[in-house]
């Protein structure tokens, strides 16, 4: 009968497959801890990437409230105006530096949340499971046939459900092939993209005035709350408790800008190094079971700068 010559093509389907599914299997494919290592750099990059902005944002808010400190202690409505708008005008020119920055981060974060696409698991393992799905229903539908009374003899269900599991294992095989290739390709040519925004950022970060800029304006914020203080007293207004809980945290703020201006530059690096020496590992195929060097490094600075955003 037709019907079932037809379904007895399905061991030498199955038999076809497993060839094929063996050739692909000698191609190299990315091992699981290639993978992770490329998810862990992509994370820690992310911390990484966002600091500098946020460093920015904080020395303009800084900026803004010594100035207003600054405007609270002058005794003329005419001086009080002019220092306002001034502060009106930095506010603006300390948005465009952080705009700068942020030009840098957003390509730099772009190009890690793709990365971090390409390198997961469900890029591969979705289609797997798709066929062996098709393996199960093919399965049924043979069980549906045995039932009746159109074939002689009950063809058997096992040949139909390992040509499903290996139409699943040669679909798993393929889709990781590519998403090899798509992972080598993007972080390969993302070398040079993630050296140019990290190099960018550094110069911003390693600027003389930006450097002049948060030690002057560390001296200017006690200096100008000072200038306040002794207004409050000549005018015998009551202390401001709120003033002061923001002076207080704007010290710290400052603080924190120190701090973290120092470790970006040093995290930005660590990130250059490692996505370099990621580069090298895939080029070669390297099996990679251990955190290398650098990306301990880049996680170790990554979860340093994570608490103080």
């Amino acid at each position: 009968m037709n019907l079932r010559k037809n379904f007895f093509v399905l061991p030498v389907v199955s038999a076809g497959v497993i060839a094929v599914s063996l050739a692909i299997s000698s191609c190299a494919v990315l091992t699981k801890s290639q993978l992770d290592t490329v998810t862990k750099l992509t994370v820690a990059s992310d911390t990484v990437a966002a600091s500098p902005q946020k460093l920015f944002a904080d020395l303009a808010t800084i900026r803004f409230e010594r100035g207003l400190y600054f405007a609270a202690s002058l005794t003329s409505a005419e001086g009080r105006e002019r220092e306002i708008n001034a502060l009106a005008n930095a506010l603006i020119s300390d948005e465009g530096s952080a705009k700068k920055a942020e030009v840098y981060v957003n390509v730099l974060n772009s190009y890690l949340r793709a990365l971090r696409s390409v390198s997961a698991d469900a890029r591969w393992k979705a289609s797997g499971t798709e066929w062996r799905g098709i393996g199960r229903n093919i399965d049924s539908l043979i069980l549906r046939l045995n039932q009746t009374e159109i074939l002689g003899t009950p063809i058997t269900v096992g040949w139909a459900k390992l040509s499903g599991q290996y139409m699943g294992y040669m679909s798993e095989r393929y889709v990781r092939l590519r998403q090899a290739k798509a992972v080598r390709m993007f972080v390969t040519q993302g070398d040079t993209l993630v050296s140019s925004c990290v190099d960018g950022l550094i110069d911003l970060l390693k600027k003389g005035d930006l450097i002049d800029l948060i030690e002057n304006e560390s001296e200017g914020l006690r200096s100008n709350y000072r200038m306040y203080l002794h207004r409050l007293e000549l005018s015998e207004f009551p202390p401001d408790f709120d003033a002061d809980r923001n002076y207080i945290e704007m010290i710290k703020k400052m603080e924190l800008v120190k701090y973290t201006r120092g470790r970006c530059v040093t995290a930005l690096q660590a990130l250059r190094r490692a996505h370099t020496k990621l580069v090298v590992a895939l080029e070669k195929r390297q099996k990679i079971d251990f955190l290398f060097d650098e990306l301990i490094e880049l996680n170790t600075l990554a979860l340093q700068l994570n608490s103080n955003l």
